[in-house]
């Protein structure tokens, strides 16, 4: 590989037709966001000093964008993108276009409609895997759900003029799990779990402190809790009855009222689990890398004491401009 090889590397196609020539050379950054969770990936192309009575036409909002970046030698497939605004600005002259990842799936038009609102109920006995892969085959997915996610009955839930990301997303929330659509895949699994749909682990990037620009490692306090209420209707007996998780001040009650104990006791222990978490954050800023990627994971080596082992990728950036090709990550401790 020569030294050419590592030459930044770009590509964008706006409906399908690459930006090349003139434009191309206007092109002064092109960013790319990369979330775990429930965050939508995003990307933001600028052109600067385009000139007023060039040819140029700005992209119209649901316009689709692809984008390829990188290096000459290795540059990777970012997604598919559909530009959620365009703006034109001035001094200095510039456009720019702001893009939220695209929903693919295998129907005609190659777009899941999975934020389309829908009224239908999810009865009581069926697992997360059913409920997702239902959702996942009515909008041209494939579901993606691990092993710990699976098995996890919420209970009976009505969908009342409501998409299927947004039913998905509010049973995810009450159980800590996240919820995400992402090249053709619809994902079900636990927060910083590390592992990818298949259940397989997410690749390890060792890294040494020469190896990045920058590091900062933060550490706060999870959120006080010492009791979780979560209440439940007793049919039976007519009346609502209370779950308790944990013993001690502070006592946070949930407002929902639960359809059963299991579901009660199930969004009870996650709420305990997500509130006492301690809060550590690792930020890292190094020479581009696009084999960077949300929920897989970074293994500082010799940083310091306290950043040492595995941790999570919770936001993954890849930023191509004038000043070069750099990642950014922020990460989290693993579950």
């Amino acid at each position: 590989m020569g030294l050419t090889d590592f030459r930044p590397f770009v590509r964008v196609r706006i409906n399908g037709v690459p930006i090349s020539g003139f434009l191309f050379s206007q092109l002064s950054s092109v960013r790319v966001t990369d979330a775990a969770g429930f965050v939508s990936d995003t990307a933001e192309i600028t052109f600067t000093n385009v000139s007023p009575f060039s040819r140029f036409t700005m992209p119209k909002p649901g316009a689709e964008v692809e984008i390829e970046l990188g290096y000459l030698g290795k540059f990777k497939h970012m997604g598919v993108y559909i530009a959620d605004e365009v703006e034109e600005s001035s001094p200095p002259r510039a456009i720019t276009v702001i893009c939220r990842a695209k929903a693919q799936g295998k129907t005609q038009s190659g777009h899941a409609p999975i934020h389309q609102q829908k009224t239908r109920s999810w009865e009581d006995g069926l697992t997360i895997k059913d409920i997702a892969s239902t959702i996942a085959g009515d909008n041209g997915l494939d579901p993606g759900v691990t092993k710990s996610a699976a098995s996890i009955v919420p209970g009976h839930i009505d969908q009342i003029d409501e998409s299927d990301l947004s039913v998905l997303t509010r049973i995810a929330l009450a159980h800590d799990l996240i919820a995400k659509p992402a090249g053709g895949v619809l994902f079900v699994g636990k927060k910083a779990e590390g592992l990818k749909a298949s259940g397989q682990p997410t690749p390890t990037i060792t890294l040494q402190e020469a190896d990045v620009t920058r590091w900062a490692m933060r550490r706060s306090l999870g959120e006080a809790t010492g009791t979780v209420i979560a209440t439940y209707r007793d049919l039976e007996a007519g009346k609502d009855v209370e779950v308790k998780v944990g013993d001690e001040e502070p006592v946070r009650r949930l407002r929902q009222r639960f359809r059963s104990q299991k579901e009660a006791r199930a969004v009870a222990d996650a709420e305990a689990r997500r509130a006492g978490r301690a809060k550590e954050t690792l930020e890292i800023e190094l020479p581009g890398n696009p084999s960077i990627v949300a929920e897989g994971k970074v293994k500082p080596i010799a940083f310091s004491s306290a950043s040492s082992g595995v941790w999570v990728i919770e936001t993954a950036t890849h930023e191509v401009s004038e000043g070069g090709y750099r990642s950014m990550i922020q990460a989290q401790r693993p579950e």
